[in-house]
């Protein structure tokens, strides 16, 4: 949490400097401008003097000012506004701060700045005269400037900045917990796959070493090794499967093919290969589905529709402490929609699972003995790319939903 907040106070931090450092950008590209223009404004009155009188100087910029003195007595000779005195030479374009102006919409006297520049010219006959010419500073400076940043900057950039660092501290809030749970995931299939690849190492250097011997002895000892080994290799393999399966879900690489399903047929495939499959291995699995009506028909991919309900049964069954384990399928209809359901008679879900259990490297094992949290996850991949939600609750046991709509 501390290291999010950091992070999103070094980017709001930086986003605030670049505003700055662009505003004053601004700023100086406006100062440049007015440089150029005070420039123009100097030469063409110059150009002016030597082809005619000082009274008949015209202007192309009618909001520059002009004032023309003698430089060595500072004698004004013209000038188009007699509010602005001589202003002392300098080089460049500068800021000067007029006292007492008259204020029209107050009715008061204010200070009012101008830019001005000033130049020396000498005209035929050798007298050394000063051209300057000046623009009001709050025209040029702050009013066109602020038609890009207005005067309120400050009230529209202070919650801007507040929510940009919201934003940022949720947005690494979130990264900081992908990142954390991510980790988490990293070490669960590491954890995962140790086992079965420590097993598969142990038993093939005994086969390697010992097989002969054991093959004369005829003991079962090489069957049972090989028998682990399969065990183990099939183990690796399905957590292999179940990554691709989800990268493949989430990337949305799967072709649907929505068809017409009676919910009792099923119902009935689901029964058959759960109970084929669990047979094999001496499990005592009780499956049996609620009275079901003939006409319930959903639309819907069947393959995938299928792999929600292995996945949701497997689950009960590694999760199931009960010694007569017996899960339920069924199926409720309720307005325009379909749910279809998965119960048992566990323990249930906890309340951390409710509320974490979709999480995509969530297990609900903190032994990392029965999975690597990825089912689930599939399980929620499967229900966005068909368009349906699934629900989790505790009804004496664990029950999955799935919400299909009309």
């Amino acid at each position: 949490m501390k290291k999010a907040i950091k992070y999103s106070f070094v980017f709001t931090f930086a986003f605030l400097i670049l505003a700055l450092t662009l505003f004053f950008l601004m700023r100086i590209s406006m100062r440049d401008s007015q440089a150029k223009r005070l420039e123009e404004a100097a030469s063409e009155i110059f150009a002016q003097i030597k082809n005619g009188s000082l009274s008949d100087i015209q202007r192309s910029q009618k909001d520059i000012d002009f004032v023309i003195y003698a430089r060595t007595s500072r004698r004004v000779l013209a000038s188009s506004n007699a509010k602005i005195p001589p202003l002392p030479l300098a080089r460049g374009v500068q800021r000067y701060s007029l006292k007492n102006q008259p204020d029209s919409e107050n009715k008061k006297e204010k200070n009012m700045d101008i830019l001005y520049l000033c130049r020396t010219y000498k005209p035929s006959d050798g007298k050394e005269l000063c051209i300057q010419v000046s623009v009001p500073a709050e025209k040029e400076i702050s009013q066109v400037l602020f038609l890009i940043f207005p005067r309120s900057l400050l009230k529209i950039l202070i919650p801007l900045l507040l929510f940009l660092f919201v934003t940022f501290s949720f947005y690494f809030i979130v990264l900081e917990r992908k990142y954390d749970t991510q980790k988490e995931f990293i070490a669960n299939v590491s954890h995962e796959l140790k086992t079965p690849v420590a097993v598969i190492t142990g038993h093939t250097d005994l086969l390697r070493r010992h097989g002969k011997e054991l093959l004369e002895k005829d003991d079962g000892r090489f069957d049972e090794s090989l028998a682990l080994i399969l065990k183990e290799s099939n183990k690796m393999t399905r957590i292999v499967q179940d990554l691709l399966e989800l990268t493949r879900l989430e990337n949305r690489l799967t072709r649907l093919q929505k068809e017409n399903i009676s919910v009792r047929e099923f119902f009935g495939e689901i029964k058959e290969e759960i109970n084929g499959r669990h047979e094999e291995n001496g499990a005592d699995i009780l499956i049996e589905t609620a009275p079901i009506p003939d006409d319930y028909i959903i639309k819907t991919d069947r393959n995938l529709l299928k792999q929600i309900f292995r996945i949701g049964i497997e689950n009960s069954i590694k999760h199931s402490n009960s010694q007569n384990l017996k899960i339920t399928l069924g199926v409720e209809k309720t307005g325009r929609k379909t749910m279809l359901f998965i119960g048992d008679n566990g323990e249930g879900f906890s309340e951390e699972a409710l509320k974490r259990a979709f999480d995509r490297f969530y297990s609900g094992d903190k032994s990392h003995k029965t999975g690597s949290g990825i089912g689930l996850s599939i399980v929620k991949s499967i229900t966005r790319v068909l368009g349906v939600k699934v629900r989790l609750e505790n009804d004496s046991g664990a029950v999955v939903k799935i919400i299909i709509p009309a």
